[in-house]
């Protein structure tokens, strides 16, 4: 029998997949799977770079090598923490914003895709089940992950 760990993840492989497949066809063909995880960290709300470190588990280096890679492509920008001016904040741009929404689109039509293969009363109670409330829960609210 498969770890629950095994299967998550190749689940969430799946969705990835789908992401990254479709990425072309919307014109971000070169966005790299570790730009588009980064992506996924960030919500609507500016986060800290050192919290985008934490939550990919990689280093604060790397980070700031995809944040570079994100400005440069148009996507991200910087922001001064209001609290702490040595604090870097990063957040969508405009055209970040847009980007995020095909992404959106997208994972809503994974979905749909899932429903089809698994049935709609299965994917309602997948998100149930994942939508509770799990030990130690790592999903800050105030980062406002979609």
């Amino acid at each position: 029998m498969k770890s629950l760990r095994v299967l998550l993840r190749s689940r969430l492989e799946w969705i990835e997949e789908h992401l990254i497949q479709n990425a072309e066809k919307n014109g971000y063909g070169y966005v790299t799977p570790s730009m588009a995880r980064l992506y996924g960290y960030l919500g609507n709300a500016p986060v800290p770079m050192s919290e985008l470190a934490r939550r990919l588990k990689i280093s604060r280096q790397a980070v700031h090598q995809l944040v570079n890679e994100g400005i440069h492509s148009g996507f991200l920008e910087l922001l001064d923490s209001s609290k702490d001016k040595r604090i870097k904040m990063v957040q969508f741009s405009d055209k970040g914003q847009k980007m995020a929404s095909v992404a959106i689109a997208e994972m809503n039509h994974a979905e749909e895709e899932l429903k089809k293969h698994i049935g709609a009363e299965n994917v309602i109670e997948l998100r149930r089940i994942l939508e509770m409330d799990w030990p130690n829960d790592l999903t800050p609210d105030h980062l406002d992950i979609k």
